[in-house]
């Protein structure tokens, strides 16, 4: 599944660059803590780069998805980083199988009051969709469930052609 997932974070990134805006993007892994592995940049090869490192040790422990979120976040409201006007997202993929931490949904609800969208991703045939669609639907976004590997590159691709974009005169 890991290695599906850097693809589909690939098929994301080739969406982004079709973008004719100037489009940033964060990465914030989590385990039972969270870290921002890289903060808001228009160079998005430092993504694959950064979770390459996972791919060579993966390491495991709990699934604190509201930690997650709230480190997107942190990237998303960072001044020296973040553009005000921006339209601004966060992608969690998961299992949905929250063991650790307080109930997502409610910091996706924070997110949606403060204008930022949260869509949720499962790729397990375990995941807890239920819970994730209820964070989605919290933070004013979509769940989507990928079950196979080409459903997961479609789903980040749908994502990713979905998002918003500011025009201006």
């Amino acid at each position: 599944r890991w290695l599906d997932l850097m693809a589909a974070v690939n098929v994301f990134i080739g969406e982004l660059n079709t973008s004719p805006q100037d489009e940033f993007m964060s990465l914030v892994t989590y385990n039972s803590t969270a870290r921002i592995e890289v903060d808001l940049t228009n160079n998005y090869a430092s993504i694959p780069t950064a979770l390459d490192a996972y791919t060579q040790a993966l390491d495991a422990g709990g699934t604190n998805i509201h930690a997650g979120i709230a480190e997107g976040l942190n990237t998303l409201a960072d001044p020296s980083f973040a553009r005000i006007y921006a339209a601004k997202v966060v992608i969690v993929m998961t299992d949905g199988n929250r063991n650790v931490g307080p109930n997502p949904r409610y910091i996706a609800a924070t997110a949606f009051d403060d204008g930022i969208t949260v869509f949720t991703v499962t790729f397990s045939n375990d995941a807890n969709q239920s819970s994730m669609f209820t964070v989605a639907d919290e933070g004013g976004g979509k769940h989507f469930f990928a079950a196979t590997s080409s459903d997961l590159a479609n789903v980040f691709r749908d994502i990713a052609k979905s998002l918003p974009t500011l025009l201006t005169r």
